[in-house]
């Protein structure tokens, strides 16, 4: 790793290990049935997740890639360093107002959150100037885009809460979610993966396979975006091609380094791959969902909030945690790589049990199984919060560490 921002972003992974336990606490006795959350403390489950662990790893990967080989001066060199600390802080006060169901607070969180993300954005639009638009850049840059969009519309639903704008639709609701999860994070997984199992790739200009494996994904992500917002089966039915195709060229520019992988080895690579496979997943599930909807499977308009809810689960967990967290502990991995003497049999406790854990919590999910969540979800869990402890240790005593 050559960056001058090792310790930001060694930082921002810490600080999202950390808001991730939460996460992982709340969804091992939830996932065993042992306790009912009240809908607050499950709102607070997702964002410390999908904001605090997923998105600020996001950020770091960003930092990471698009500094790479390059030394940047001026405020391209100093706004990340007090961004990532808004980020963090803004992240966490997120989360805790929706503990609390305080919906004034909900909105300065949103609010702040929603600066700090910008400010990134900004950076990276920046950083675009003067480096090469290889394929992980411009899936990074897309997938930033995304998620600006869909941070922008979480704060236009606290002010819809509030009441201060009645003319929006009730649809946000949906929007939020759907573009968050179908646009930003199939084309964040997507880039990481590809920029660390070919990490040459972030050196070399796009070619027109990369162009399209990233633009058909984004304009799929707006496309459906605006079909929720509309509720429109159409527009909804039409992200079905543009994602498909985009996965389909992901797949054969990938293939060969995901067949590569040495699976029983140790080390990050085996994260990486299993997370393209784990896209394909979601790619399934998604698929399944929309065309449901369309048909009429689930009432007649179709209507989103229908949707079965063993649906929506697994398919938030096969790209949280499929592609995601795969993904980010790969990054994690490789910064500690150093360190990988200290709990050297954790590796292979982590992949594995996190990943056969959650083939079997998303099977369980979608047979309505109660017994066979309650089994899979703890040994998901489990494994996770030994990553996060062991990859806190490693990084707290690699060089270049943030204190």
């Amino acid at each position: 790793m050559n960056t001058q921002f090792r310790r930001e972003i060694k930082l921002l992974l810490q600080a999202g290990l950390l808001i991730f336990s939460f996460t992982v606490v709340v969804g091992i006795l939830n996932g065993l049935d042992a306790m009912e959350f009240a809908r607050p403390m499950l709102m607070a489950h997702v964002h410390a997740g999908t904001l605090g662990w997923i998105t600020l790893g996001f950020i770091a990967a960003c930092l990471w890639i698009f500094c790479e080989g390059r030394t940047v001066s001026g405020w391209r060199a100093s706004a990340p360093r007090w961004l990532g600390v808004v980020a963090i802080l803004s992240i966490l006060f997120y989360a805790y107002a929706f503990y609390t169901g305080n919906l004034d607070l909900r909105l300065a969180g949103g609010s702040l959150t929603l600066a700090a993300l910008l400010g990134f954005y900004a950076w990276i639009v920046a950083m675009l100037r003067g480096a090469p638009l290889s394929t992980p850049r411009l899936g990074m840059a897309a997938a930033a885009t995304t998620l600006t969009i869909g941070a922008i519309l979480g704060v236009l639903m606290g002010i819809y809460l509030k009441g201060w704008l009645p003319s929006l639709s009730d649809s946000l609701f949906l929007t939020h979610p759907t573009t968050m999860v179908v646009g930003y994070l199939v084309l964040a997984g997507m880039a990481l993966s590809e920029w660390r199992l070919d990490p040459e790739s972030a050196q070399k200009r796009a070619s027109k396979a990369g162009w399209a494996q990233v633009i058909l994904p984004f304009i799929g992500g707006v496309i459906i975006t605006f079909g929720a917002l509309a509720n429109d089966p159409i527009l909804i039915g039409l992200y079905i091609p543009f994602q498909v195709i985009g996965i389909i060229i992901y797949l054969v520019r990938l293939g060969p380094k995901m067949l590569a992988v040495r699976w029983l080895a140790g080390g990050p690579a085996r994260h990486y791959a299993i997370s393209a496979f784990f896209l394909i997943a979601n790619l399934a599930l998604i698929t399944t969902m929309i065309v449901s909807f369309i048909t009429g499977a689930y009432g007649d308009p179709p209507d989103f909030s229908k949707i079965p809810f063993w649906m929506v689960f697994a398919m938030d967990h096969a790209m949280f945690i499929g592609v995601m967290t795969n993904g980010l502990l790969g990054l994690a991995a490789e910064l500690a790589s150093g360190r990988r003497s200290l709990w050297p049999w954790a590796d292979h406790v982590i992949f594995w049990g996190m990943n056969v854990g959650l083939v079997g919590f998303v099977v369980g999910l979608m047979l309505q199984s109660a017994p066979v969540k309650q089994v899979f979800a703890p040994i998901m869990g489990t494994a996770i919060l030994i990553a996060i402890i062991t990859y806190l240790l490693r990084l707290r005593a690699a060089p270049g560490t943030a204190t």
